[in-house]
């Protein structure tokens, strides 16, 4: 069959994969991953071809012309809560001209399974990306399907995520059919540059977000191992892991850095977790080539961190940055302004956090009541939950604000944050004479004119 990936055009440059969507804030534009990995497993039976209007920067008209010529048996598509609206219109158009061919969704819009029942347009959704369900779907070989929602003989039948091995592999994906592109990631040293997903999931349940829903599994190293060779024999040498905690497990994460190691000369960065970090492991990770770790710091306020479980202290977040800027890796501290209950003070106490903590990036965000998650079911039980629109941390699509202060005043903050880590003279001197390649220089003017006139 002739399938499809598709990631659907937007007013915005929209971030729809891995279940989390939002409006980039920096311009930049990341691999799907979603239908990165898809692609390695429909390869093995199917004829995969790729359509990225966001990163290409296509229109509606211009999008249906190119499906046209592709002539899909099946549309596999991203959507998101914070451009469903554009997307199942664009969908339910493409249903209309294209009734045979299969569409197949997933995204943060689709956790809540039941919105299949709301437009008959929709095929089947996928919940998990790392499995074969797609092909047993595609071959109607449904006894074999554990992770999806789908339309069989006119009737709804659900198979939902439930406890799987720790472990999976997955076929090296088709990352040749993404690099016709001009996908491009913030903190990356080196172009073009691939995604690796070594895990799934999160171990963690913090109750803001998705992933620890998600049944946290791990590939093999040396199933990983098999796709960085790969990579090597394509030239490229930048990776972004997308793992939400990276070392996770500690003794697998350096099995997979002493590989990394004698490969050599790959440069990459990861998320991490603050308790995760010790100066060996981050020696090991620094000589197999990370240069920048992201942490989810998320407030200052240690009330606001156990209240919505994410089991991390002060002295923990001051202990893992430090560690870093000793060793040389940069970091990125992402903070979300407005949990529900917050007030401006603790809003500010976060922003001079992130000063003190001195973050080589911060990202600033807004707290979005994520599908699926539990702190979502938590305001919907106590009827909080405001009337269903996008949903959008960046803040740049309206929004409601959850906690004890004014949307506007929300964004104000948001504003103010950034302005006061990122125009600062110190901050841009060393930004300035901290790069070590010219597409670093490159995205650093980029990240320079979004910060100056898109927020």
């Amino acid at each position: 069959m002739k399938v499809l990936l598709f990631n659907p055009p937007g007013k915005h440059i929209f971030s729809r994969d891995y279940f989390c969507s939002k409006v980039t804030k920096s311009g930049y534009c990341e691999h799907p991953v979603d239908l990165l990995i898809l692609s390695g497993t429909l390869a093995s039976e199917h004829n995969v071809s790729l359509l990225d209007a966001i990163v290409r920067g296509l229109g509606e008209e211009e999008v249906e012309r190119e499906i046209d010529s592709i002539g899909p048996d099946v549309i596999i598509f991203l959507s998101g809560s914070s451009s469903f609206s554009e997307d199942f219109h664009l969908m339910a158009r493409l249903k209309i001209k294209r009734p045979d061919t299969l569409l197949v969704g997933i995204g943060d819009i689709f956790r809540e399974t039941s919105i299949i029942e709301k437009l008959d347009w929709l095929d089947a959704i996928l919940l998990d990306f790392t499995t074969d369900d797609i092909l047993h779907f595609l071959q109607k070989r449904y006894s074999g399907i554990r992770n999806m929602v789908y339309r069989q003989e006119g009737k709804i039948a659900a198979c939902l995520p439930s406890e799987t091995s720790r472990w999976y592999s997955i076929p090296i994906p088709q990352h040749h059919i993404f690099l016709g592109s001009p996908y491009h990631f913030p903190f990356a040293r080196y172009h073009p540059y691939a995604t690796v997903l070594t895990d799934f999931g999160c171990p963690h349940h913090c109750l803001f977000c998705i992933y620890g829903d998600l049944k946290f599994k791990q590939r093999p190293v040396t199933n990983v191992v098999d796709e960085l060779h790969y990579l090597r024999k394509m030239s490229i040498r930048e990776i972004f892991f997308k793992d939400q905690a990276f070392a996770e497990d500690r003794e697998r994460a350096l099995k997979l850095c002493s590989a990394m190691e004698e490969m050599g000369e790959f440069s990459w960065c990861c998320f991490m977790r603050v308790d995760s970090v010790d100066e060996i492991l981050l020696r090991t990770m620094k000589r197999a080539g990370c240069h920048t770790i992201m942490f989810g710091v998320e407030s200052s306020n240690e009330e606001i961190l156990r209240r919505f479980q994410k089991k991390t202290i002060k002295t923990q977040i001051r202990h893992a940055f430090e560690l870093c800027h000793a060793i040389g890796i940069k970091t990125l501290g992402t903070f979300i302004l407005g949990f529900p209950g917050e007030d401006r003070s603790s809003c500010l106490d976060t922003i001079r956090f992130a000063l003190e903590l001195n973050c080589t990036y911060a990202s600033f965000n807004i707290f979005m009541p994520k599908h699926a998650t539990l702190l979502r079911d938590e305001l919907l039980g106590e009827n909080k939950l405001s009337e269903e629109s996008p949903l959008d941390q960046s803040g740049i699509l309206p929004f409601h604000s959850y906690a004890n202060i004014s949307s506007k005043s929300l964004l104000r903050l948001k504003k103010r944050a950034i302005a006061s880590f990122y125009f600062r003279f110190s901050y841009m001197f060393r930004q300035l004479f901290g790069i070590k390649t010219l597409f670093e220089l490159k995205m650093l003017f980029i990240r320079a004119f979004y910060l100056f006139f898109r927020q």
